[in-house]
């Protein structure tokens, strides 16, 4: 009882748990989708406004093109045909006031003329090559272009990385006629400061690329200038307007967020490590974790309280059970409930009530039994006494020549001697076959005419064992209501052989044969003398000792003769009659 409670109060603790820590990894999952949206929204806002305050920062860089493209004396300059310090100092102070702006490194102007004016001084190009390539792509028809961010070393203030903004100059009087180029330098460090002060976690970072894939400004300035076209991870920065998504960098889940700029060719990209960013979330777990444990003892106690109130009624039933086992039958539960336990002690007591009223009726019928053997030990006189008789008269016959009649005495007392069978029910097959062949014996002497008989019974059948007189009331049914209505001699044959691992016995007939009609009347309970009842009593006796399975098959049919199937185990009873086989 012990086990069964224990077992019960596991389920109830599993079936809890099951349940809480379903709830709490929904929860969890929930909060952590939750958070993942939220934080990636309140990202992709932030770095909206870094585009819009780069596009402030474009957008004076581009005004100061402007400025300098209508002014007069950058016109004149472009046009001299050799140095003017006048023009040019005119021009450096004008050009003094431009770079004010944190953001811009320097202006340069480089006249086709020959002439360049340079507000930082001689500069050098670090980029390896790169730039030239985009100097020669400057578009013709007045728009800008932005170069990717590279270093260049200036004479006056040394090495810096900028973005380059380029734009062609020409003659306002004639714009197919180029004048010159003009180079603003953007410093890298005053986009930086855009987004430098954006907390992201303990090591997460934003940084700016443009579509052609270069770094244009991160924090990290090892990584300036390097391409990400290539890889795998920013894949979709490249494919989409904006949005967020997750991917492995470097070992770490990362969650990236990104913005496409529509006029600035420009990406701003926000990396956070995922599990950074579950902090909070991570605390939710926790808890959530502790709730369980808290909710695992408390269903712990409960399951307890529960299963015993379900196991102690058990137990006292059990109990009662037991006393019963050892032979008390005056027990009563006492149980005063309206549900299944309070059922089964009901029954209980119902079953014990009965039990004691079989008991009383098989003690009544023992005694019954012992009168009725009684009554048969007394009556085991009279066979032995008819043996003797028929021995007597046997011998009398011997004495005077009467040969006939002394062995038609010695078969009718084999006959009965074997029907008897000491009392027994069970007799061997051997036996049965002898009994049929004593039965013959008589009939034949009884008759002129006798009926062709032929008995075709294997001999290995023969220490197998049967219940007694199987094979004669058969035999006694063909005689009387087969062959005996019909004219010319009747024939009968009995074949016994072994099939599928069964004993069958055939009898079958030449005789007029019945209908279905009265093969069903055979096996009713009223069937009478007339053809039915040696039947009917082989078959229910082979059925009370065999089992259903067993018994009597008819095929039979009006003036087509009849065949009786008999099927019975094939065993040798070990404790049986005739002791072992």
């Amino acid at each position: 009882m012990r086990k069964f409670r224990s077992e019960l109060m596991l389920y109830f603790l599993l079936l809890i748990l099951i349940l809480l820590a379903t709830v709490g990894g929904l929860q969890y999952s929930w909060t952590k989708r939750t958070t993942e949206k939220m934080v990636s929204d309140s990202t992709l806002e932030t770095l909206k406004q870094i585009d819009k305050n780069m596009h402030s920062m474009l957008g004076y860089v581009q005004d100061i093109s402007l400025f300098i493209i209508a002014n007069n004396d950058a016109r004149t300059f472009l046009k001299l045909k050799e140095r003017s310090d006048i023009i040019m100092t005119r021009l450096y102070e004008n050009f003094s006031n431009l770079t004010g702006a944190a953001f811009i490194a320097s202006i340069n102007i480089y006249g086709d003329n020959g002439l360049k004016l340079e507000t930082e001084g001689p500069s050098r190009d670090l980029s390896g090559g790169i730039i030239a390539g985009y100097e020669r792509r400057i578009p013709k028809s007045g728009y800008y272009m932005l170069t990717p961010t590279y270093r260049r070393n200036y004479q006056a203030v040394g090495e810096q990385y900028v973005i380059s903004f380029y734009r062609q100059i020409n003659d306002i009087n004639d714009l197919t006629r180029r004048l010159g180029t003009l180079r603003i330098d953007i410093n890298e460090n005053t986009i930086n400061l855009l987004y430098r002060n954006i907390h992201l976690g303990q090591t997460g970072y934003v940084f700016v690329v443009n579509k052609e894939g270069f770094v244009v400004s991160h924090s990290q300035k090892e990584k300036i200038s390097r391409s990400l076209r290539n890889e795998s991870y920013f894949k979709p920065v490249f494919d989409g307007k904006e949005g967020y998504y997750r991917r492995s960098i470097g070992g770490r889940d990362m969650l990236i967020t990104y913005y496409t700029s529509a006029d600035q060719d420009l990406i701003y990209v926000e990396v956070i490590p995922f599990a950074e960013l579950l902090k909070d979330t991570m605390f939710i777990g926790r808890l959530s974790l502790t709730v369980i444990l808290i909710a695992s003892l408390v269903a712990l106690v409960m399951s307890y309280l529960i299963a015993s109130k379900v196991t102690d009624p058990i137990k006292k039933l059990t109990g009662l059970m037991q006393r019963v086992e050892r032979g008390d039958l005056d027990v009563v539960i006492d149980i005063e409930r309206k549900d299944e336990i309070g059922a089964l002690a009901a029954s209980f007591n119902s079953m014990i009530g009965r039990l004691k009223r079989l008991i009383d009726e098989v003690y009544k019928t023992r005694l019954k039994r012992k009168e009725a053997e009684l009554k048969a030990l007394q009556a085991q006189i009279d066979p032995h006494f008819l043996y003797n008789t028929l021995d007597t008269i046997y011998w009398t016959s011997r004495q005077e020549n009467a040969s006939k009649s002394g062995e038609l005495v010695e078969a009718l007392a084999k006959l009965f001697r074997l029907s008897l069978n000491k009392g027994n029910e069970i007799t061997t097959i051997e036996k049965e076959v002898e009994h049929l062949g004593s039965y013959l014996f008589i009939q034949k002497m009884r008759y002129d005419e006798e009926p062709q008989i032929e008995i075709a019974i294997d001999p290995q059948l023969y220490p197998y064992h049967t219940i007694k007189l199987i094979l004669q009331p058969l035999v006694e049914n063909a005689l009387y209501h087969g062959i005996a209505e019909i004219d010319g001699p009747g024939k009968i044959r009995v074949t016994g052989a072994e099939v599928s691992g069964e004993i069958v016995f055939e009898v079958s007939d030449n005789g007029v044969g019945m209908t279905d009609a009265k093969i069903r009347e055979i096996f009713q309970e009223n069937a009478g003398d007339q053809g039915g009842y040696g039947l009917k009593n082989v078959d229910e006796r082979i059925r009370l000792y065999f089992g259903e399975r067993y018994g009597i098959e008819i095929d039979s049919a009006p003036g087509r003769g009849t065949r009786v199937r008999v099927r019975i185990p094939k065993y040798i009873e070990r404790n049986g009659a005739n002791g072992v086989a």
